[in-house]
């Protein structure tokens, strides 16, 4: 499930549609669980989205879960100190696997 924080909820006016428990890397707690829209950077748009309102351990407002991620293929890499986030809905036929790339030369 994806996941914002309760900054970005109050910026949305997004308000609570129900409470769901959430388990976190030491404990399991109730959320808010509220709507939103995501666009992502290729222009794909997802509208409600269901997404926990919670409090995240680093400065990140926002994490992308598998309830995004699975409709598409979603590639992140890095690269003369760059990072790239790709995105394409729907998958694509054939699929990347790095590891196979990892000792070309």
């Amino acid at each position: 499930m994806s996941a914002i924080t309760p900054e970005i909820r109050d910026k949305l006016k997004a308000e609570t549609i129900y409470r769901k428990k959430i388990a976190a890397i030491h404990t399991t707690k109730e959320v808010d669980v509220v709507y939103v829209t995501i666009e992502l950077p290729n222009r794909v748009i997802k509208k409600t989205i269901k997404a926990a309102v919670c409090d995240m351990a680093s400065k990140s407002e926002m994490l992308i879960g598998m309830d995004i991620i699975s409709l598409g293929d979603f590639a992140l890499s890095n690269g003369s100190e760059q990072t790239l986030f790709s995105f394409a809905v729907p998958p694509f036929k054939d699929k990347i696997d790095f590891s196979k790339r990892q000792n070309e030369p």
